[in-house]
């Protein structure tokens, strides 16, 4: 009955949802199209909050207090796209807000007080696929609201030339094409005409604008949809704990074997033992990723073990042995994983996995709280942990952490790292920190100078080039940056440029 009142009310408000949604389909295109990396990110994401504000308060809702920390959220990794060129970054910042929106808004529509962690989940993944099948509502109440608006109806010569404009254009784009190739005269003339015509950008700007237009209308109509199960969850388990037990403990037991061994023969160093062929450096690199993935499993496994079975207390303590294990395993992947860094310098991928790791060690702590305190909301806990953790690395902007380390190990460079530094990294970033390179330091023997300096010139003549027109809309603070830090570079090498151009 909720679901029907509340659609019902934004299908007889159309004027007023349909005109919000079709505004911020333009402000959505003119911020977004093809950008995600300037100033104007933010300012899409400030938008968005505030059209929903107002999407809510027409049917009566009002922000709560606790759902500022959402919104500030959202607003940071904004921000953090305009500081940084990584693609990486940028995607998961996009991904970032999207899901801190979503869990936003059915906090706001919901009590998800009483939620557990796989309910939350659960109810994320319905509400994905409510928006999904809700996309024709937009273009479904706008028929109704036309054909039943009486003003609107009188001027249906005006609404008729559109529509056929729309078909014609729509069937153009299969016949156009053909009849160029058909005839030679009809080609050149139309082919000098249509050279003025970007039809690649037009249909990107009108893709844009269309997913800017829908997908506001239909997330919210979704949420009108009241579908998520109610009620408080089951405080009975599915199945009887003692098949927790009994493959916990074999499991546990495995696991307090391994990690003796790594406190032993890793953290303590004792060499004591290891086969012939295999020196201390080696051990302490190998079988960082199997680790991982355990821990991982782990993560997965004690999880299923509190939702999908009775309390008990011997479970709870067999838990609590494989988080302490997991703990271990942790810390043994993050050591080795500092022993290859020393060995072979840094990468963003190595960089990323020791966030990772970081983050994992704090959810798994989270897990140990949960395991024993049942009003303890996990999933709000690593929601807070993954989006401050992720926010603080997304401004902390790795490429330029990866670039001031490598360059400092110059003992341990050679032309190989310069080369990831400048052509393998996902982002420009680290510019200004390559261009701080001393080249006539003597202290670079291992380095071929004049090679390097030619891949440098390159490296930041691309730069100059790519980046010579950097307006309002596309503004980047690394991308300013990258390119005074690229413009300074050849200013100071001029000569080698006459050089250059004579070879």
């Amino acid at each position: 009955m909720k679901e029907n009142m509340l659609i019902m009310k934004v299908r007889d408000n159309y004027k007023y949802f349909g005109g919000l949604s079709l505004l911020y389909g333009f402000i959505f295109t003119f911020c977004l199209y093809k950008n995600v990396s300037g100033i104007t990110f933010p300012i899409c994401v400030a938008v968005t909050v505030l059209f929903a504000i107002l999407f809510m308060r027409k049917i009566n809702y009002r922000l709560m207090k606790n759902s500022i920390p959402y919104l500030v959220g959202m607003g940071m990794l904004g921000v953090s796209s305009a500081f940084t060129t990584s693609t990486f970054m940028h995607f998961f910042n996009i991904v970032g807000i999207l899901l801190l929106f979503m869990v936003f808004m059915i906090h706001q529509f919901y009590n998800d007080n009483i939620w557990n962690f796989p309910a939350y989940l659960q109810r994320i993944f319905i509400l994905m696929g409510t928006t999904v099948m809700s996309i024709p509502y937009p273009y479904w109440h706008g028929g109704w609201f036309f054909s039943k608006n009486k003003n609107i109806r009188r001027n249906n010569t005006l609404i008729a030339i559109v529509i056929g404009f729309i078909v014609a254009m729509g069937i153009l784009c299969v016949t156009l094409p053909l009849l160029l190739k058909s005839d030679i005269m009809f080609s050149k003339i139309f082919g000098e005409i249509l050279s003025y015509v970007n039809f690649s950008t037009l249909f990107w700007i009108s893709f844009t604008f269309i997913i800017g237009f829908t997908l506001p209308y239909a997330f919210f109509t979704a949420l009108c949809h009241y579908n998520f199960p109610e009620g408080k969850e089951r405080k009975v388990r599915f199945f009887d704990p003692v098949i927790g037990i009994t493959f916990t403990s074999i499991v546990s037991l495995i696991y307090l074997i391994y990690c003796a061994i790594q406190i032993m023969y890793l953290f303590l160093g004792m060499s004591t033992g290891l086969p012939s062929y295999v020196t201390y450096a080696e051990y302490a690199r190998g079988g960082f990723w199997e680790l991982l993935f355990v821990s991982i499993i782990n993560f997965i496994v004690i999880l299923l073990c509190m939702y999908l079975f009775r309390e008990n207390v011997a479970l709870k303590v067999i838990l609590t042995i494989m988080c302490g294990c997991t703990f271990v395993m942790i810390i043994s992947s993050a050591y080795r994983m500092k022993m290859y860094i020393n060995e072979y310098n840094l990468t963003f991928l190595r960089i990323l996995v020791l966030w990772f790791l970081i983050v994992l060690a704090l959810i798994m702590i989270g897990m140990v709280i949960s395991i024993y305190g049942k009003k303890f909301s996990l999933f709000r806990y690593i929601i807070v942990v993954v989006s401050v953790m992720y926010i603080g690395f997304s401004f902390a902007r790795p490429d330029v952490i990866i670039a001031r380390y490598d360059i400092a190990q110059w003992k341990n460079t050679d032309k190989q790292d310069f080369f990831y530094l400048m052509y393998e990294t996902m982002s420009i970033d680290a510019a200004p920190e390559i261009a701080k390179i001393d080249l006539d330091d003597k202290e670079w023997a291992l380095i071929e100078n004049e090679y390097l300096k030619q891949t440098m010139y390159n490296y930041f003549l691309n730069i100059s080039i790519n980046n010579e027109n950097i307006y309002f809309r596309k503004a980047n603070y690394s991308r300013i940056r990258a390119k005074l830090a690229a413009d300074q570079f050849l200013e100071e090498h001029k000569d080698y440029n006459r050089e250059h151009n004579r070879m």
